[in-house]
């Protein structure tokens, strides 16, 4: 097997490092926001505005799983003309364009007894995050174009340009008196903004070229002869079998179906980021300040990662799709993530009191002792969404299920610690390691499949006198499911 080039190993980490790199950025400056709103609102109007931010990334999810579905129409759909590529995108805006206009109209109307029921006294700020979780769609499309493209730097450069927006914009009007409304005004602005700049970055990026495809399943040339990957790889000697319906009647349907199927594994994955900071408080902890905390700062490797796998996912389904091996994206998706997080829990052990009184203030150390372990489990997230990432890019439907599992049973978990900071952290910890064990055990079997599959291939490509077989004739090879 031929080593990679230096040119295509540069390749595959230029991606995934302009995304972590704006990731950090933007990560940066939303530690940055959290120090001068915190400082600047008195304690119940900064937690109105975390329950804002909440609610909006709750919501949000919506648009993720829409994001994912894009790319992986767009990675293994049919070609199609330049119109019908164009005429798909323009309907599925306006279908976003409806839902934004539905999702205000209903947000306005039941913010008052939403924010009742919640207990919540500011019912303008439900709204503008239901709202701004509406248009975070319209940019989750123009996102997934992007992705699935490869346009990496310039996907990069949209983080930078939505996240910078939208913090500074929160920052002028919470500091202009506008407050909890005022933080969710500069969110929804700042969402617009990126949407825009996404979609004029997408209109400057063309479709990447669809190499032709052998009966084998093999990228071919013009004259038939088979295509190595850019890593020096050989090409998969037969169709490399993916875990997916077969192709469907229309864009829409395809839409649809991937949609539903990542919106099941990203509300477990949102649940498990955010659940352990609603479980303290709603145990009634009087830590939970201190908890919520140490909690924002060690969410870093998983911001970081939700920001690298928008590289894992194209690149994962592309490569399956063009018969290359896919696992290599995988290796660079989890340093990128693992990396971080391993820093950040080796920090916590010797500065924690430090690092949290730098950013959140001196009255909110209380639990900085339980940074390192909260830390390692927050890594060990960021490793289950890699995971998660690649799997969606192969059609594994299996890790729904594993994370619905997963997430009732950390659940319990967080539950049973108590409300205790380092008790909640270890417990967090205890269930994520088993998460991340049960679907990196799927990326296996994944793996051991492609393997069994390969060998099999390679046996009918053999020539008649190694097994005393008969040579097979043109159009005969391994069946496109295994």
């Amino acid at each position: 097997m031929a080593k990679p080039s230096r040119e295509a190993v540069t390749g595959l980490l230029a991606g995934p490092a302009a995304l972590a790199v704006a990731g950090m950025l933007v990560n940066g400056c939303n530690l940055l926001m959290n120090l001068i709103v915190a400082r600047s609102l008195d304690p119940d109007s900064y937690g109105a505005v975390s329950v804002q931010v909440s609610i909006f990334l709750i919501l949000s999810v919506a648009g993720n799983a829409l994001l994912i579905a894009v790319v992986q129409h767009e990675t293994s759909g049919p070609g199609g003309t330049r119109r019908e590529q164009w005429s798909w995108i323009r309907r599925l805006r306006g279908a976003c364009g409806v839902g934004i206009a539905i999702s205000a109209i209903v947000a306005v109307v039941l913010c008052r007894p939403v924010a009742a029921l919640m207990s919540y006294p500011h019912p303008l700020a439900i709204a503008e995050a239901t709202i701004g979780a509406a248009l975070w769609t319209l940019l989750c499309v123009e996102r997934g174009l992007l992705q699935a493209r490869g346009a990496y730097p310039r996907l990069a450069v949209n983080f930078v340009v939505e996240g910078f927006v939208r913090i500074g914009l929160v920052i002028v009007l919470v500091l202009g008196g506008l407050g909890v409304n005022g933080a969710g005004l500069g969110i929804v602005l700042g969402v617009v903004v990126g949407a825009e700049h996404a979609r004029w970055a997408v209109t400057r990026t063309p479709r990447l070229p669809r190499p032709p495809v052998s009966q084998r399943g093999a990228p071919v040339s013009q004259r038939g002869a088979p295509v190595l990957p850019d890593d020096g790889t050989p090409p998969a000697t037969g169709p490399i079998p993916l875990p997916i319906p077969a192709p469907r009647a229309s864009a829409r349907q395809s839409v649809i179906a991937d949609t539903t199927v990542a919106l099941g594994a990203l509300i477990p994955l949102a649940l498990l980021q955010n659940m352990d900071v609603v479980i303290v408080g709603w145990l009634g902890s009087s830590g939970v300040g201190g908890y919520a905390a140490i909690s924002t700062a060690c969410k870093v490797p998983v911001f970081i990662g939700l920001a690298v796998a928008n590289f894992l996912l194209p690149e994962a389904a592309r490569r399956r799709k063009e018969g290359r091996p896919a696992g290599g994206t995988l290796v660079v998706a989890l340093v990128f993530v693992v990396a971080p997080g391993l820093f950040l829990a080796g920090l916590g052990l010797f500065a924690a009191k430090w690092l949290i009184g730098l950013v959140f203030g001196a009255h909110l150390t209380a639990a900085a002792s339980a940074l390192s372990v909260l830390a390692l489990s927050m890594t060990l997230l960021a490793v289950t969404l890699m995971f998660t990432t690649y799997l969606l890019g192969a059609g594994v439907r299996r890790v729904v299920g594993v994370l619905a599992v997963a997430t009732v049973a950390t659940a319990g978990a967080l539950v049973s610690a108590g409300g205790g900071s380092m008790a909640t952290a270890t417990a967090a910890l205890a269930a994520e390691s088993v998460t991340a064990l049960a679907v990196g055990l799927l990326v296996v079997q994944l793996h051991h499949a492609d393997r069994r599959v390969a060998r099999v291939a390679e046996t009918h490509r053999r020539p008649a006198g190694d097994m005393g077989l008969p040579n097979p004739q043109p159009g005969e090879g391994v069946p496109a499911r295994v």
